[in-house]
């Protein structure tokens, strides 16, 4: 079993480290190190969940505002440090974020949050798009509502 589990996996590997991340990462971690194969960097969404530990109580947002935005980052920080991060999550945590932020009014750190929100969306955009598979798992054509008749 720890042989399957140890497998090199095929693609891009992303390793995060942040050294004495105290006051960073909500939490209590000091360090934190992840590795994601995966194709998605889950670092500037981490950055962006501590981003907003560190600066969401000079919002000036009101205290439901301040703790319903706190815990969409601990929510991105979750997303953003398991072993298998989902782009489609983070990507609503982090557009929640950004519209809470800018919600927030035009302080200098809403302002810097949201183009750390922004910086982190972009990687997403860049991401290669998986290949779709038809019946049986086989390559196929992709089908749906979205692809056409």
């Amino acid at each position: 079993m720890q042989d399957r589990i140890n497998q090199p996996r095929p693609g891009t590997t992303y390793s995060t480290c942040l050294l004495n991340a105290k006051g960073v990462i909500i939490g209590e971690q000091q360090h934190f190190t992840q590795n994601s194969t995966n194709g998605v960097d889950p670092t500037p969404f981490a950055q962006l969940a501590g981003y907003i530990g560190q600066v969401s109580t000079t919002l000036g947002m009101s205290g439901t505002d301040r703790v319903e935005l706190e815990r969409v980052a601990q929510d991105l920080h979750a997303e953003a440090t398991c072993e298998d991060p989902e782009p489609g999550r983070l990507r609503q945590f982090a557009t929640q974020l950004k519209d809470r932020l800018l919600e927030a009014g035009t302080t200098i750190a809403a302002t810097m949050g949201v183009q750390v929100a922004d910086q982190a969306l972009a990687t997403l955009v860049q991401q290669p798009f998986p290949q779709r598979c038809g019946p049986r798992g086989r390559p196929g054509r992709p089908r749906g509502p979205a692809w056409g008749p």
